[in-house]
């Protein structure tokens, strides 16, 4: 890492400000003798002032640009670091970045800004993570979350599952190597292993919900034609996505479109009119709105509240009536007509609106919000990262097998080998047993300037 890296860190276009990070041993020997004050003076930087500068070289000047200097370790990477906040557009970012390269810079890498700061100790692998997840956050559970892991939360948890593994490792291979000198574990090592296979339960457990926040919430919009399904899809979208007539069976194929819901990102598919036909075409879409619907985490099942129940109507709410699924009884604005009692046998939650006035829609942000709140995600954190809770789970695994082998009796070598096994994986999600392949797969999927 004794080189100097550089590389625009905002967003690629035109813009008001743009940032250069530079980064690496000895930073101001190549940025320092390109700052002129105004008035034509060299510049003098000092660790954490902005200061105003003239970028200029042989003469010609760059640009006027605003710029922090980070003595190391006291920055990101941990390595001398100079930021110079130039004009926003891109000829000017990218005329300023060919004049570091000519004097000495390279290029920086994706992700090796973040990497860097890694070798050196100021991020580990989840706030690394943390990091990613925060750049792409579309909502307010998942800033929070993403802060929550910046700050170490979930870091210092697995970090301490990890030392107990080592120190459960150390006293087994102790007794293993001095029989005669210290004192048999299994009972001690066994309480630990327990209440480690629980905490790493409790950690996974989270995962899931950690996927949701990142990823969406899968959700269905079901019913026969014409009770509202394509209004609602569009008043929930806030904007006409899906067509609108009196028509039945207009809807053949499957919309689909994201939006949040509550504070929730939600990716919401308009179906079909299920209905019995003789139209092969119509029945295609009636077969993909099924296998959608069955697909989804959340079915929105809707009804005609102005009418009466029709034997569509009751076969859907035999098909899709379960705790996880919604209710919608729409066209609240007319004479009610529908039998209320029935669907309340077969739903749980239960909304009314109007999807042509707008009336009512709040009332599914609200239940959205109720049944998957992430309030409390940012006070421990939770996992967002597939990779991540794999890894877990083969150490909660490992743990298991661990257990299994002291409760049967066996010598403690070879719990110690699950032992090993699980602190090597609990080890790779916080970094601290990883290898150099997985550093680089990790932090390529970081943008440039990062």
């Amino acid at each position: 890492m004794s080189d100097i890296i550089c590389a625009i860190a905002t967003a690629p276009a035109t813009a008001a400000l743009g940032i250069i990070r530079v980064s690496g041993a000895d930073v101001l020997s190549v940025v320092a003798p390109l700052l002129y004050k105004i008035n034509g003076t060299p510049a003098v930087l000092e660790h954490g002032k902005a200061t105003l500068c003239r970028i200029q070289a042989e003469g010609e000047v760059y640009d006027e640009a605003v710029v922090t200097y980070y003595q190391a370790p006291r920055s990101y990477t941990g390595e001398d670091t100079v930021e110079l906040c130039c004009h926003g557009g891109l000829y000017v970012l990218q005329s300023v970045c060919e004049l570091l390269l000519q004097k000495g810079c390279r290029m920086a890498q994706a992700g090796e800004f973040s990497k860097r700061a890694f070798l050196n100790g100021k991020l580990d692998l989840i706030k690394a993570q943390a990091v990613i997840d925060l750049i792409e956050a579309t909502s307010r559970a998942e800033r929070k979350n993403a802060l929550s892991q910046l700050e170490g939360h979930l870091s210092r948890r697995l970090s301490a599952v990890y030392e107990r593994l080592v120190d459960l490792n150390t006293a087994l291979l102790a007794y293993v190597d001095f029989p005669d000198e210290v004192d048999a574990p299994e009972e001690d090592t066994l309480a630990e292993l327990r209440a480690i296979e629980k905490e790493l339960s409790a950690l996974l457990a989270g995962s899931d919900r950690g996927q949701l926040i990142k990823e969406g919430l899968n959700i269905a919009i079901v019913g026969a034609p014409n009770v509202g399904k394509s209004t609602l899809m569009n008043r929930l979208l806030g904007y006409d996505r899906s067509i609108v007539s009196d028509i039945a069976g207009t809807t053949r194929d499957t919309v689909t479109e994201g939006c949040r819901l509550g504070d929730l990102k939600c990716h919401i598919a308009d179906t079909a009119g299920i209905r019995t036909t003789a139209d092969p075409i119509e029945q295609q879409g009636i077969d993909i709105a099924r296998a959608r619907a069955q697909a989804a985490q959340v079915v929105f099942a809707v009804f005609d509240g102005s009418r009466p129940l029709t034997e569509e109507d009751i076969a859907l709410a035999e098909e899709f009536g379960n705790e996880r699924n919604l209710a919608i009884i729409n066209k609240s604005d007319l004479p009610q007509k529908a039998d209320l009692e029935y669907i309340q046998d077969h739903f749980i939650h239960i909304v009314k609106l109007s999807a042509k006035q707008g009336e009512g829609l709040s009332a599914i942000d609200g239940w959205i919000e109720t049944q998957y709140s992430a309030e409390d995600c940012g006070d421990q954190g939770i996992l967002t990262s597939l990779s991540q809770a794999q890894r877990l789970l083969a150490g909660r695994e490992s743990v298991r097998r661990a257990i299994d082998c002291l409760e049967m009796g066996f010598t403690p070598d070879l719990a110690s080998l699950d032992i090993t096994e699980a602190a090597s994986a609990v080890g790779e999600v916080t970094g601290q047993t990883v290898t150099e392949k997985m550093i680089d797969n990790i932090f390529a999927k970081f943008c440039v300037g990062k």
